[in-house]
């Protein structure tokens, strides 16, 4: 991670990495995948030294600067330079001590006007997106081959269930894309992509979608594949792009079949891009989710306006930011957002309604995934 510094360094400057060191280090140089942001299997051995009973070990390594560039423009800090030139990789010492590096202008950061999170709010944040849930699928256009593209979302799924990451099965979202075309159509109007409703169905936090064309050469009854992957992902409830990779693979090695050539090419480029992207999506996800995360309210028989607008207000105060969807006598739905859980959620709720006349009869009726469902009790 010190070379990962040293790159910071590169882009933002000395001066400007030193005044935001501590933002940096519990966003970027404290990162529990710090492959993302270097080439692990570039690092070589330079110098290595015995002190008393200590070793020094000196060695360089090749940044993913695009990563590392990502990760500064999420944190809202804007570099000087960006990584130039295929693989956008470069090379940085890594070392015990770490060093200097030129000089640059400091630079703020972004939404300074707005309150920090607080360490409580900061440790919900930390713990939500370490077990999001993720669904991924692949683009659906024309010319996609969808025996490779499937291919590569189990190479994906295969990835996340490894780190320990919550994954919606492939089955699932092929079963419910048959099943509920309709249900789709009538409910949004096709104003959202099938994808995304499904995602929010199936309480997806974020999906990702996979989409490229691989190339087959054939010579002498073996075969060698090729691929060019881009991955993409986005946050479930919004569609907002979380991070962005493209992957350009060398040939793979000579195969018996040419399903084991793509299979073998894909399981490459994919396991080289997917910690690239899940870096990338993790650490903007969180700076968006200190404006809270979504959930659904729905307050069923609502035809007494005065309350529900008391209601609305006193819990207005409470959360980050609210939104009524729909009113009207039999129910009321909201878009809430604020930093905790849908249980905080649900006692929030109660405790609010507990100070607003005409609701001493509250009681939960529903809870499902993102969405709170109460009966007022009028």
């Amino acid at each position: 991670m010190d070379a990962v510094r040293k790159a910071v360094v590169d882009l933002i400057g000395a001066a400007a990495e030193q005044a935001n060191r501590g933002t940096l280090s519990g966003k970027l140089y404290e990162t529990r995948n710090p492959n993302a942001y270097v080439v692990n299997e570039s690092f070589e051995t330079t110098r290595k030294d015995k002190v008393g009973e200590d070793y020094l070990v000196e060695g360089t390594v090749l940044v993913r600067m695009e990563a590392v560039a990502a990760t500064l423009d999420s944190l809202g800090l804007t570099g000087n330079a960006k990584a130039a030139g295929t693989g956008g990789t470069t090379a940085a010492a890594a070392t015990g001590t770490g060093g200097a590096g030129g000089a640059g202008a400091p630079v703020g950061t972004a939404g300074a006007d707005k309150p920090a999170p607080t360490a409580d709010e900061e440790r919900i944040i930390r713990d939500y997106v370490e077990h999001m849930t993720w669904m991924v699928y692949f683009a659906e256009r024309q010319g996609v081959d969808p025996f490779a593209m499937k291919a590569a979302v189990g190479i994906a799924n295969e990835y996340l269930a490894s780190n320990a990451m919550e994954v919606v099965d492939l089955a699932q979202i092929e079963k419910l894309k048959k099943d509920q075309q309709k249900a789709w159509e009538a409910e949004t109007g096709e104003s959202i992509g099938i994808v995304q409703w499904i995602a929010q169905k199936l309480n997806a936090d974020v999906y990702l979608e996979i989409d490229g064309a691989t190339a087959v050469t054939k010579s002498q009854a073996r075969y060698s594949a090729t691929a060019s992957i881009m991955l993409k992902i986005y946050e479930a409830s919004t569609a907002r792009l979380l991070g962005s990779v493209p992957w350009t693979s060398p040939a793979s090695a000579w195969q018996q079949t040419e399903v084991a050539a793509v299979n073998n090419v894909l399981q490459v480029s994919v396991f080289k891009a997917m910690p690239i992207a899940v870096g990338q999506a993790k650490t903007k996800f969180a700076a968006e989710l200190k404006n809270g995360i979504k959930y659904g309210l729905v307050l069923q028989r609502t035809s007494d306006a005065k309350v529900v607008t008391a209601f609305r207000t006193r819990l207005k105060e409470r959360v980050k930011t609210l939104r009524v969807v729909s009113q009207t006598d039999d129910e009321t739905n909201f878009e809430v957002w604020m930093v905790g859980s849908i249980e905080d959620l649900a006692d929030l709720v109660v405790s609010v309604a507990g100070r607003v006349p005409g609701l001493e009869g509250l009681r939960q009726v529903l809870l499902r995934g993102k969405s709170i469902t109460f009966n007022t009790g009028m």
